[in-house]
């Protein structure tokens, strides 16, 4: 079981089970949402300063950290005001589209 260290609406959760307080998340925060206690392990001091930029989260070298995304308002998928949200179909239409399209080309400096 692991010991998850931060309030339940905090978009951050550290993990003090995997974290080994290397001080990353400390560091490379640009709102300063972490302070170390005084055993120099990482605490989420400032939950509501956090941006969700995922910084802390991408750079933990022991996975300690997920940050929850915002949740997005209105309806997933769907445009603006008058604009079709896409569908799944129109998603691999333009990609089989776009694969007919550039057939043949090189990747990666690969000869074809």
């Amino acid at each position: 079981m692991s010991t998850s260290q931060s309030t339940s609406t905090s978009p951050v959760q550290l993990d003090l089970e995997l974290c080994k307080a290397c001080g990353v998340c400390v560091e490379v925060c640009p709102t300063k949402v972490f302070d170390r206690d005084r055993l120099g392990e990482p605490v989420v001091a400032r939950p509501a300063d956090c941006t969700q930029c995922l910084i802390c989260e991408l750079h933990c070298p022991d996975f300690a950290i997920e940050v929850r995304r915002r949740e997005r308002k209105g309806k997933a998928g769907a445009g603006a005001e008058g604009v079709p949200a896409l569908t799944r179909e129109d998603l691999v239409a333009a990609t089989k589209l776009a694969a007919e399209e550039h057939d043949g080309c090189a990747h990666d400096g690969e000869e074809i």
